[in-house]
């Protein structure tokens, strides 16, 4: 395993260097300045940055020496000497002495308002901690929270309901029988309750199971054992007590700070309901909004805003956006994820007692629903994201976005499939065809011990068959990235995901081998998924996703030279500053 203890004390000896002399900073200009081109734009600049690795991600000028920033927008990028000519004596320089400038990076899947609430309101966990952890947590949250309110928190790991412990209401009854207590799972795909909680909900023996989601029950019984499944989770998240507008917003601009500090500039928002989308505007209307935001606005969605909000939240959706939101997109549930045995498959499942030896998993929405929906939503041109886990579900998805294209032509709306982890290589072909992007999340590019779950319920060689990402691009299809930040991924740092991009092994050195070696990529191209991409799925390619005069300055400085070190340490990467807009937004000094 990597030494990280002394990697971390390294970086904060280079990053004094830096930002005390390393990357220093001057309001002298100096001599021997040339002309520059007029096309590059006129007056001086408000920042340069020179003697740098600038990594541009645009095959037209790949790499450069010095950049320069001008009302927010890039006005120059080239040589050391070029940059000379719009220097004044009010412009800031920085010496990046050799660092990489890059494009920053676009996380294309992410729950910020979730991740903000379980940091200030909730009784947050890690998923690696273990039932003894998580009791003793949990003791300590009710022993400070008043009688009768709710405790929500988690995220405890799915894999627990294979362990020898597994997650029942009797322990968390345990704990308190004063407090109605919600905890979520790592997949958010599944929820623990307690009695409490279940009786506030009215969830009995006689509850039946919603479409799309499990009551789990005893085993030969009907007594709920407080674990929820995909729509049983989601129909109580939507009746559990809502956060203020100023609490959404404080949410919100903590997650922001902290994927701000890893180097996204840009987001899209998976799952933004009415509150989000509200807070979103209050932030950028005030100063306060600190990346690229992309809203996806819920359809049909069982946690979130009501069927009628929904609609309304659609229908108003240009009061929502600003110059900095956008908010013509939808997010879909199709199905639920393969652990649980919710991800619809084209083969069965291995044999269980519960499920028999030809179970299939199960769709959401029917195929039906869903082509009327993409019909609909590709009209109204909204870009829809459908998560699609299973193999059938991909399908269903490619096959409903095959005849929006066919009932209302090329739209040119490059709608989604989420967790493009599983797919049939028939299927395959088909993105490129249909202009449809395939999401990356980075949790199964390598070797894990959710792989392991996997192979217990699909097995082992359909487990090792995850992230198809090589044969996709060489498909033609657009790749982008996701970290689904904080449902499956503890913080939403993308370094040790480029890297197992690459490499399609463990980057913290846990467990050993690779998966699907062969479907690793080069690093030139996963950047490319992390940043421009990105941009081109949120519909903003014109304006960031790449270090281009006039495009908008949003670009990150590293602390290393991910083309020069060994691959294994891409996931080291520090961001010493982040940049958006021109203004940075994050400093590691």
């Amino acid at each position: 395993m990597k030494n990280r203890a002394l990697k971390f004390i390294g970086f904060i000896f280079l990053s004094s260097l830096v930002y005390a002399g390393g990357c220093s900073e001057t309001n002298q200009a100096q001599p021997g300045s040339q002309g520059i081109d007029s096309a590059q734009g006129e007056g001086f600049a408000d920042v340069v940055y020179i003697n740098g690795f600038i990594y541009t991600v645009n095959p037209a000028q790949a790499t450069a020496e010095a950049l320069a920033v001008r009302d927010g927008l890039i006005a120059f990028v080239g040589d050391d000497q070029e940059i000379q000519a719009l220097v004044s004596d009010q412009t800031r320089i920085v010496d990046l002495e050799g660092r990489m400038l890059m494009p920053g990076i676009h996380d294309m899947h992410v729950h910020p308002k979730e991740a903000g609430e379980k940091h200030h309101f909730q009784c947050g966990f890690p998923f690696t901690f273990t039932i003894d952890e998580i009791v003793a947590k949990l003791t300590d949250c009710a022993a400070r929270v008043p009688r009768g309110e709710w405790i929500r928190g988690g995220q405890w790991a799915m894999e627990l309901m294979a362990s020898d412990t597994v997650p029942h209401k009797k322990i968390l009854d345990a704990i308190t029988r004063e407090h109605p207590v919600y905890l979520g799972d790592s997949t958010v795909h599944g929820a623990w309750l307690n009695s409490m909680a279940l009786d506030a909900l009215g969830i009995d023996q006689d509850t039946p199971d919603p479409p799309g989601g499990v009551i789990v029950r005893e085993p030969g019984g009907k007594e709920p054992t407080g674990i929820l499944i995909d729509n049983a989770a989601y129909d109580v998240l939507k009746k559990l007590p809502a956060y203020s507008d100023a609490q959404t917003e404080t949410a919100l601009a903590w997650a922001m700070g902290e994927m701000n500090k890893v180097g996204v500039t840009a987001i899209k928002d998976a799952m933004a309901d009415s509150y989000a989308l509200g807070a979103y505007r209050g932030l950028d209307q005030s100063g306060r909004l600190t990346m690229k935001v992309s809203a996806s606005i819920p359809w049909r969605m069982a946690w979130t805003d009501v069927r009628e909000k929904e609609l309304e939240n659609v229908a108003l959706r240009a009061d929502y956006a600003t110059k900095n939101v956008g908010t013509d997109f939808i997010k879909i549930m199709l199905d639920g994820i393969p652990p649980t045995r919710t991800a619809a498959m084209l083969k069965p499942y291995l044999p269980n007692a519960k499920h028999g030896d030809n179970f299939l998993g199960k769709l959401i929405h029917s195929p039906e629903q869903l082509t009327e929906d993409m019909i609909y939503l590709d009209s109204q041109g909204l870009t829809v994201k459908i998560h699609a886990t299973g193999d059938r579900a991909v399908r269903v998805a490619l096959d409903a976005i095959e005849a929006a294209r066919t009932t209302n032509g090329a739209s040119g709306l490059m709608h989604e499939i989420s967790h493009a982890e599983l797919i049939h290589p028939e299927d395959i072909p088909r993105f490129k065809q249909l202009n449809v992007t395939a999401e990356f999340s980075p949790i199964l590019w390598y070797p894990s011990p959710l792989v392991q779950v996997m192979a217990r319920v699909i097995g082992e060689e359909r487990a090792n068959q995850f992230w198809p990402i090589k044969s996709l691009q060489e498909a033609g299809a657009r790749l982008i990235y996701g970290s689904d930040w904080p449902s499956v991924v503890p913080d939403p740092n993308p370094w040790p995901g480029v890297e197992a991009m690459v490499t399609r092994r463990d980057p913290y050195g846990i467990a050993a081998g690779a998966l699907w070696p062969e479907q690793a990529i080069d690093l030139a191209a996963a950047l490319r998924i992390f940043t421009i991409n990105g941009a081109v799925a949120a519909k903003r390619a014109d304006k960031t996703g790449s270090l281009e005069i006039g495009k908008s300055a949003d670009f990150i400085i590293l602390d290393q030279n991910i083309f020069q070190i060994p691959v294994e340490d891409i996931s080291e990467t520090q961001v010493l500053s982040t940049v958006v807009s021109g203004r940075e937004v994050y400093n590691s000094n």
